[in-house]
């Protein structure tokens, strides 16, 4: 099941469309916009105050963590100091003994090029995460080193979990998973590994930035049920033509 809802995914409106009848989705996924001043369609994503856009990131948080019993919450790394007060006050100190959190980092390939210093190579990735809620690690191992490398007779024939350093190439232009017509997207082997460790066929995923709609493909692809919002009705015509819905 595939739904696709035009809004803004901090409205109430928006969410009483969602209908979850005070029930948490089983995963919320958000990727906003990172203040460069990306050409969005529908959204300006340049604030004239950073404060102001660090305010709108913890809202964000919030309500996505609210909304999930799993929240994955991708934001740009210039942001993580600012952002990471926010969040205290706003998310992590009120419900301290109800969410557990992790930080994870994306490695990417194809960085951009900086010629006076270090390029970007990771964005960070918060999961936060009701204590005793189910997760399938097993959905999402790897061959390990004493496998691949050492040809170790003790490692687990199953392959390992991974760490929390994970290493997928940026979506190019070039790609075949690229949609030209948003300025970025996540990569959909990364989202793959978020929702099969998070979800099991039939579970529902709420995206809140549908955007490229690259997490409602994954969904599709695996059984899994997905919510996209997105405020762009242009956004929401492309999504629902190439997954076969509606916008609501």
């Amino acid at each position: 099941m595939q739904r696709i809802i035009c809004g803004d995914c901090l409205s109430g409106d928006t969410w009483a469309k969602v209908g979850l009848g005070g029930q948490c989705a089983r995963m919320v996924f958000a990727d906003p916009p990172d203040n460069l001043g990306m050409k969005y369609d529908g959204f300006d994503d340049k604030w004239k105050f950073s404060c102001d856009y660090i305010q709108w990131l913890a809202d964000v948080a919030f309500m996505g963590q609210v909304h999930g019993d799993i929240f994955w919450f991708s934001y740009y790394y210039r942001w993580a100091w600012e952002l990471s007060f926010e969040l205290w006050r706003r998310v992590v100190r009120p419900s301290w003994h109800a969410t557990e959190i992790r930080q994870f980092y994306w490695h990417f390939t194809f960085g951009q090029q900086q010629q006076k210093d270090f390029k970007n190579c990771h964005r960070p990735i918060l999961r936060f995460m009701r204590p005793g809620t189910e997760t399938y690690p097993d959905a999402i191992r790897v061959p390990s080193a004493r496998q691949l490398k050492y040809k170790d007779r003790r490692a687990d024939p199953k392959g390992c979990v991974p760490g929390d350093v994970w290493e997928f190439p940026r979506v190019c232009g070039t790609f075949e998973e690229r949609r030209p017509w948003i300025p970025n997207q996540h990569p959909e082997a990364l989202m793959e590994r978020i929702i099969k460790f998070s979800c099991k066929p039939g579970d529902l995923v709420i995206d809140m930035f549908g955007g490229s709609f690259t997490t409602a493909r994954v969904c599709q692809r695996l059984g899994i049920d997905c919510i996209s919002i997105e405020i762009s009705e242009a956004y929401c015509k492309r999504g629902a033509a190439e997954l076969g819905c509606e916008v609501e």
